[in-house]
């Protein structure tokens, strides 16, 4: 059965720009798994919904304190990167995900994408785990990150 091992990576500000670059670099044929995007995420009542990505990004940028989550699938189907996670935190940080196929998350195939994500978002805090969704603070996901596999760099 196919898997998830997921890595995630802890970016301390908010930006839409840094988003659309990754998009462009690592996904530039995806797919955004929501038609629109309610405010709050989860809950009764909505306080606005956007019809577009953009919209949505610009609002996330400019409302630090508001957690939201989203995915993108992947459609080239040759890259290891099958799906893209991105939790805005409660306390305005970004945590980017990178979901590949696999059981083992020691696998040569998740250190390679661990190590290509790191150099590319320079991140404070990155971990290694299977199909488990981020928590939506920064201080919970260095918590969350010290109970996952977190690999060591050795010269």
């Amino acid at each position: 059965m196919l898997q998830y091992i997921d890595s995630y990576y802890l970016v301390n500000a908010r930006d839409s720009g840094l988003v659309y670059k990754f998009l462009d670099d690592f996904l530039p044929q995806n797919e955004e798994l929501y038609a629109d995007y309610p405010i709050p995420q989860y809950g009764n009542e909505e306080e606005k919904i956007f019809d577009n990505l953009k919209d949505l990004l610009i609002y996330l940028d400019q409302n630090p304190d508001v957690e939201y989550i989203m995915y993108w699938q992947n459609l080239a189907d040759t890259s290891e990167l099958k799906q893209f996670t991105l939790q805005y935190t409660d306390d305005g940080k970004m945590i980017f995900g990178a979901s590949i196929y696999g059981n083992e998350v020691d696998s040569r195939e998740s250190l390679l994408m661990y190590y290509s994500m790191k150099r590319y978002l320079k991140p404070d805090y990155a971990c290694i785990t299977g199909e488990e969704p981020p928590p939506g603070n920064s201080e919970a996901f260095i918590r969350f990150c010290e109970n996952r596999y977190v690999p060591v760099i050795s010269f």
